[in-house]
């Protein structure tokens, strides 16, 4: 009896557990989105460069290093994404040993024939539009939470608006006692749905770049 009735009681204690994720998690959930912009921002402008260079130097033989430069950029990006996502998923994102042997010409051919390669590169083209929007719900959740969780602290240097405002701008501009006790409680609220909104995002753009990168 006890035996079948312990999974149950340690079923009971989980959810208390699990209203917020723990406080480190949420750290490294903001943390990982965060760096997403201006990783974006690396990997975009590295990869649009060289192809770029690359392409308008194909009628020269300066075309091939530096395509062969940029996939080898790509590379090395990809492996700093393997291991951003392995270290918020806690498992390991791996790619095989592929080697790019040879001399110039053909070490660049088997850079352009090498898939993974790509899947580098196509990495780092989506990373930015993802690192935009990861940034943007961080910090607009997180500003919004926790600005309405310590207004009691501030908001009395802020002018009071006219009394004669909607409802919803009464809630937000009022000094009084209920308004500001509202407004912490919907900050405690927001915080919750800050923490979990950031949890979605930061797994799902890790489990993305491990099911594009990982090979």
């Amino acid at each position: 009896m006890a035996t079948h009735l312990a999974p149950t009681l340690h079923r009971l204690d989980a959810p208390a557990a699990r209203i917020l994720p723990r406080p480190a998690q949420v750290g490294r959930d903001a943390l990982y989105l965060l760096t997403g912009l201006p990783a974006g921002i690396v990997t975009f402008t590295v990869l649009m460069t060289g192809l770029a260079l690359a392409a308008g130097l194909l009628v020269t033989v300066l075309g091939v290093p530096v395509l062969l430069g940029t996939l080898y950029a790509m590379r090395a990006i990809g492996d700093v994404e393997r291991r951003r996502a392995a270290w918020l998923l806690g498992t390991p994102v791996t790619r095989r040993d592929r080697r790019w042997s040879g001399g110039l010409w053909r070490r660049t051919m088997s850079a352009c024939a090498d898939g993974g390669a790509w899947r580098d590169a196509t990495w780092s083209l989506i990373l930015l539009p993802i690192g935009i929007a990861g940034f943007t719900a961080v910090v607009a959740l997180w500003s919004a939470a926790l600005g309405l969780l310590t207004s009691p602290l501030w908001y009395w240097s802020l002018p009071q608006n006219d009394p004669q405002d909607v409802a919803v701008l009464r809630f937000l501009d009022s000094h009084a006692l209920t308004p500001s006790l509202a407004r912490v409680g919907a900050g405690l609220l927001l915080i919750g749905v800050a923490a979990w909104c950031c949890r979605g995002l930061s797994v799902g753009t890790a489990r993305a770049a491990r099911a594009l990168l990982q090979n």
